[in-house]
């Protein structure tokens, strides 16, 4: 038990000498030192965290974009089908099967909040119509869409594809 009281005792001066050969510790220095790899770290957790957002949101781009392909494929077809029952309308044909076709297509579009442009009436605006003939008209004021050529569509706010069609045009008597 001497030999530990000894031992004991010998530790205890080891640490007492340590204490009075080492430097004492400067707190407020460790202090700023931690705070600045703290604030290094900070930095770059929200650079990651940027980094992160900005992929996120361009994956989400990609996915729309091979989305709208598709939906713009399908407005192909879609007004295939229309173009074939008004064909079938006007020689006197049964457009039951095609109504119903069309009413699940038109479903279809509206679930991916696909709309059509409106245009008969409406003031021609380039952010939606492309013009493809001015017809001289006086019984409308000039730039008023008087004919739609070609159906547009309108997805998640955005223009998918622009209506063609023809506006009025004062005509000028000399």
């Amino acid at each position: 038990m001497a030999e530990n009281e000894n031992n004991d005792k010998g530790f205890e001066q080891e640490a007492d000498e340590k204490k009075e050969t080492e430097e004492p510790i400067d707190y407020k220095q460790k202090i700023d030192e931690l705070d600045s790899l703290l604030e290094k770290e900070r930095q770059k957790s929200l650079r990651l965290l940027a980094d992160y957002q900005n992929l996120e949101k361009q994956i989400i781009d990609r996915i729309n974009s091979r989305g709208d392909k598709i939906i713009l494929d399908f407005l192909i077809v879609y007004e295939d089908f229309i173009r074939t029952k008004n064909a079938y309308e006007k020689e006197g044909g049964n457009v039951d099967n095609l109504n119903g076709i069309i009413k699940n297509m038109e479903s279809i579009l509206g679930n991916y909040d696909v709309k059509s442009i409106e245009t008969r009436g409406k003031k021609f605006d380039p952010k939606l119509h492309e013009v493809v003939q001015e017809i001289e008209n006086n019984d409308h004021e000039e730039g008023t869409i008087v004919k739609e050529i070609a159906k547009g569509y309108i997805i998640r706010g955005e223009v998918m594809k622009y209506s063609k069609v023809c506006v009025s045009k004062k005509i000028i008597k000399e």
